[in-house]
């Protein structure tokens, strides 16, 4: 099966939806085609991993794309760019033809290599609904990272009732944006609300 479109998105988070939202308006009948791994349209991440664990509805985070008239080519993970052919492969085989390309994939969490689907790597809506779901259940939690998506999701577990530890490589919350000060402040402030905090520490797995 062979696509053809003017413009061509690959990725398919916020960045790639406003992409396609200012191709729209610069060029209003174009046809205009997104390529994303993920089986979800667009839609707003910072929610899942604060607004929804506080009561916001799911359907809150949803972008829109569709709107914008542009072809929504969903799970589908490109293995291959050629430029010369201006063809993009995905992983089924299907080849799209570009005019121009955006790539906007944005970046993954780094993989540790522990031998178990016990992990979540938190990045998509998908992850947002397994974590919810353990959540219901007594489980204990670690959370590895004291950035603000690590930050944010050890929050969210205690809101929850649930025991969480968080694994810190630094000496304190968010130490490589904050003043020194500030980010033991929020150490103290974390260990306040129950969260069991071990700076200074981070994971080794063979």
């Amino acid at each position: 099966m062979l696509n053809d479109y003017p413009y061509l998105i690959v990725g398919g988070g916020m960045t790639a939806d406003a992409a396609a939202r200012a191709i729209r308006e610069a060029d209003p009948n174009a046809p205009i085609g997104l390529i994303s791994a993920e089986p979800h349209p667009p839609y707003n991440r910072p929610p899942l991993s604060k607004a929804l664990w506080k009561g916001e509805p799911e359907d809150s985070i949803w972008r829109g794309t569709d709107q914008a008239r542009v072809d929504l080519l969903l799970e589908r993970r490109v293995t291959a760019i050629d430029p010369a052919t201006r063809t993009v492969c995905d992983h089924t085989g299907n080849v799209v033809r570009f005019g121009k390309l955006l790539v906007a994939t944005g970046g993954t969490p780094r993989r540790l290599s522990l031998g178990t689907d016990q992990v979540i790597y938190f990045r998509t809506y998908d992850d947002y609904r397994r974590l919810r779901e353990l959540a219901r259940h007594d489980l204990r939690f670690a959370v590895i990272g004291g950035g603000f998506i690590g930050s944010e999701i050890a929050a969210a577990l205690r809101l929850q009732g649930r025991t969480v530890t968080m694994l810190v490589p630094e000496p304190g919350l968010g130490a490589r944006v904050f003043p020194a000060d500030l980010s033991r402040f929020l150490v103290g402030y974390y260990r306040d609300k129950g969260v069991e905090m071990r700076t200074g520490e981070g994971l080794a797995g063979g």
